[in-house]
């Protein structure tokens, strides 16, 4: 849980920092409305064939996303005015409102739309690599360095936009900055955490913090100790009870942020002894609230209980459906957390003889990454198929924690015929390796022999 929780760490530190300025402008939902549109950019890059699970289409799919935050941010800046006669808020809520409803369209065409809709707002911390952390710790940290330069032009503007006009700021220019910056870091964290955690880090603890503290960095640090407490929390909640974690740690946040306001309900009230006492009829209140409603639980009818659940479905599917209906209940099972997947899936890839069938499930199992899954990938790259479903398989193979995956990638580059899948080949040894030893796809195999027993070598090293 090491990497989740240094991606979590990252966030608290960014977003707890740029919500004391949102709550401070009063625009809470920001970010949550270029949270959306960066989805939009995702969801959209989609569409024009890049894929959200390769490894290679990540950068492409970044940049559509910032893209999208960048028009967004543009938006979201000339909405402000000094004398409003339309609230900010009300436009980015029509921003949200609009973006969430493009993502929903893009997504319908889409097999895997549920699955990836749920992706979009809950993300998956916990696949999260530390190459993903150090690449996105470099880009937040050249956004800290801009806002500590013109940190007195940011917080001007955010405290008191009247004086910063009279001083001669131009608004335009600096919101435009700021909302850019924002999105900057908004499109990198949505691809980590999903839309609800990057909008919990944002608002929450910067709602605790300007609840104890008139100064900006009383907030700032009561922010972050609420966003790295939650977090901890709410991964070890995840890792214990087998929680999703984006989730379990929105609600450590909302926990301390009920904590909290409780706390300062009592320590501000002028009888702090009737304060207490209301506390406590709200805390019992709602404990028995819950407890009365659950005993309105809705009775099975007995036909019911015999139907089978979505996975069963699936999985019958798989067994005995048609290539078309297997195809279907593959890109269904992608993120199905049941143990029976990974062993249906192999049992299909064994005994299938349609290549289509064959490259589904590996791109499933490249995704999944279960080293349950290397035996029958084995199996199946020893079969005759072209270079290019030999490199599918290779790359499912290395994905699941099995070496041998090289060792196909390496038949690949000895084979003259190969073609292109040499160059994706090397590609992916080289991404390994972190050097290409000199092997050029352009020439001849026996051109490439020195390069070829390097990487050999390599290979018996690992």
């Amino acid at each position: 849980m090491i990497a989740p929780f240094l991606a979590c760490l990252i966030l608290s530190v960014s977003h707890v920092y740029m919500g004391v300025h949102v709550v401070a402008r009063k625009v809470i939902f920001v970010d949550l409305a270029l949270a959306q549109i960066a989805a939009v950019g995702a969801t959209y890059a989609t569409t024009l064939g890049y894929d959200l699970h390769q490894p290679d289409d990540v950068f492409a799919i970044a940049l559509f996303s910032m893209a999208f935050t960048v028009v967004g941010a543009g938006v979201i800046s000339v909405a402000r005015m000094r004398r409003e006669q339309v609230p900010q808020e009300a436009f980015i809520g029509i921003v949200y409102v609009a973006a969430s409803a493009a993502a929903v369209l893009i997504l319908s065409k889409s097999p895997t739309g549920g699955a990836e809709l749920q992706h979009m707002l809950v993300g998956d911390i916990l696949l999260v690599s530390l190459r993903t952390i150090a690449n996105v710790g470099l880009i937040y940290a050249l956004v800290g360095v801009f806002h500590v330069v013109f940190r007195h032009r940011f917080f001007a503007m955010s405290l008191d936009l009247g004086a910063a006009e009279a001083a001669g700021v131009n608004v335009r220019l600096w919101d435009f900055l700021f909302y850019m910056t924002m999105g900057i870091l908004v499109t990198q964290s949505v691809a980590i955490g999903g839309v609800l955690l990057v909008f919990s880090y944002l608002v929450i603890p910067a709602v605790v913090g300007q609840m104890w503290f008139e100064s900006m960095s009383g907030r700032l640090l009561t922010g972050w100790f609420v966003a790295v407490l939650a977090s901890i929390t709410g991964i070890l909640w995840s890792f214990y009870s087998d929680y999703p974690t984006g989730p379990t740690i929105v609600l450590a946040l909302t926990s301390l942020l009920i904590l909290s306001g409780l706390v300062f309900f009592i320590y501000r009230a002028r009888n702090r002894v009737r304060a207490v006492g209301w506390v406590s009829v709200m805390v019992v209140s709602a404990v028995l609230l819950v407890s009365i409603l659950s005993e309105f639980r809705k009775e099975v009818p007995p036909q019911l209980e015999s139907l089978d659940s979505p996975a069963d479905i699936l999985l019958d599917e798989l067994a005995t459906g048609d290539i078309s209906g297997q195809l279907d209940a593959i890109s269904l099972l992608v993120d199905v957390n049941d143990p029976r997947v990974v062993p249906a899936l192999s049992g299909l890839l064994q005994a299938t003889v349609s290549e289509q069938i064959v490259e589904a499930i590996a791109n499933v199992f490249a995704y999944r990454g279960d080293p349950a899954a290397a035996p029958a990938l084995r199996n199946a790259v020893g079969r005759d198929y072209d270079p290019f479903l030999k490199l599918t398989i290779s790359e499912a193979l290395v994905a699941c924690d099995d070496n041998e995956g090289f060792r196909v990638m390496l038949e690949i580059l000895g084979d003259e015929d190969a073609g292109f899948a040499r160059t994706q080949a090397i590609e992916r040894i080289a991404e390994a390796a972190g050097d290409d030893f000199g092997y050029q796809s352009q020439l001849a195999v026996e051109e490439n022999r020195s390069a070829l027993e390097a990487i050999d070598a390599w290979l018996s090293g690992l």
